[in-house]
């Protein structure tokens, strides 16, 4: 999805969303941090020394997904929803999500840019 005012990244195995971990195991990956807080069972909000995001964990067999009062007890996508400002140092971003997404031996997506080029692996 592209927007002019936010940024949407996944984080996962693959394309095709083959790899899971356990949700608790996310969970404590990205609180360790210190720069996100428990909003729900399946969604992180930043905290207040980290730029806004929202990050819901989801599982899914396509990408699609709606969020739920069931906590599940498996993920394999992390959507993240992250503000697109030009006052936000987009590298705070990547940084995170890079290293999030490599202690799960999973990929970074930048879902779509601003030329339309969609699931682009961020390296």
């Amino acid at each position: 999805m592209w927007s002019d005012r936010y940024n949407y990244y996944n984080i996962q195995s693959d394309e095709s969303y083959t790899g899971k971990v356990q949700t608790e195991i996310v969970l404590q990956l990205f609180l360790k941090s210190g720069n996100f807080l428990l909003k729900d069972h399946q969604t992180l909000v930043n905290a207040d020394r980290f730029p806004w995001v929202e990050i819901v964990l989801v599982e899914t067999k396509d990408g699609s997904f709606a969020t739920s009062e069931k906590k599940l007890p498996y993920t394999n996508l992390i959507a993240v929803v992250c503000t697109k400002s030009a006052n936000t140092d987009q590298q705070v971003y990547l940084k995170t999500f890079l290293a999030i997404a490599e202690e799960l031996n999973w990929k970074l997506y930048l879902e779509e840019d601003d030329e339309g080029n969609e699931n682009i692996e961020i390296k």
